[in-house]
């Protein structure tokens, strides 16, 4: 009989043991992605107020044009950030499905970004900018 109880101890344990240590690296991938997802918008910040530093430079009707993409430009920021914040309160059993909308969030904003370099650029090679 006790032979019977540490057979099914073992059995337990080895059955169990797979799922400790999933649930670890689980909780490593979504602090590490947390991290990368922080730095990503920091980036993002610094890159938003050196565009707009730049874009004192600008003749006024192509200033109203980009204020406007940057008010877009702002409001992907901020979904992006209360993305960010409900990765980091968010459970083990719903973080994928919050990290592929974080990676959403992420990707329209460096689109929304793109955009406005390339139009700023454009703009600015084009003779938009005051002299």
């Amino acid at each position: 009989m006790r032979r019977f109880w540490i057979l099914i101890t073992l059995i337990c344990f080895t059955l169990t043991s797979p799922q400790v240590l999933f649930g670890a690296s689980e909780k490593d991938q979504m602090g590490e992605y947390q991290k990368h997802s922080e730095t990503k918008l920091t980036e993002f910040k610094q890159k938003v107020e050196e565009l707009k530093n730049k874009a004192a430079e600008l003749k006024e009707d192509t200033k109203k044009e980009f204020n406007e993409q940057m008010k877009e430009l702002e409001k992907k920021q901020e979904a992006a950030n209360k993305k960010l914040k409900e990765l980091k309160s968010t459970a083990a059993k719903t973080w994928e499905k919050v990290k592929t909308e974080m990676d959403k969030a992420i990707d329209e904003l460096d689109k929304q970004y793109e955009r406005m370099i390339a139009r700023f650029k454009k703009t600015y090679t084009t003779g938009g900018v005051r002299r």
